[in-house]
């Protein structure tokens, strides 16, 4: 027979289980918008590092002038084939993302060898996350390292 007192749960036991997947909830989603926020970033280099190649190859093909430049006031940086000239290709950087040049000149442009002009860093915050970008001398592009 049914005792009216000993079916359901209490509210203790109730809560407890709430509290649990509410846990559960908040680690997945904190692990969730890092896991995003790398690949954004692992994207956008991706494209950033063919924007490179093909600025490499321009210069040493035409040896004429071509840079990629930041504007990071507008979150864009363009390819362009000289500084007067409206961009070739214009590329949008996330709002959200801070961009500073520790080291490295704006504009970046090569030699015509292929090698970078004048090499440094460069730093792109993204959340909690730091992404510094290397352009070695006597390297033909870049590469990055994850800080957190």
């Amino acid at each position: 027979m049914w005792n009216s007192k000993e079916s359901g749960f209490s509210l203790i036991e109730l809560l407890v289980v709430l509290a649990a997947i509410s846990f559960i909830l908040l680690i997945s989603h904190h692990h969730y918008s890092n896991r995003k926020n790398e690949q954004d970033f692992k994207l956008w280099y991706q494209q950033f590092e063919l924007d490179l190649i093909l600025l490499q190859k321009q210069t040493m093909i035409t040896n004429d002038y071509h840079a990629l430049q930041f504007r990071s006031s507008l979150n864009i940086y363009d390819l362009r084939d000289d500084p007067f000239s409206s961009p070739q290709i214009r590329r949008e950087i996330p709002e959200h993302w801070k961009l500073s040049m520790n080291t490295l000149n704006n504009p970046i442009r090569f030699t015509h060898e292929g090698n970078i002009r004048n090499p440094g860093t460069m730093r792109i915050e993204i959340g909690k996350n730091r992404y510094f970008i290397y352009f070695p001398f006597g390297k033909g592009r870049s590469y990055y390292v994850k800080n957190q």
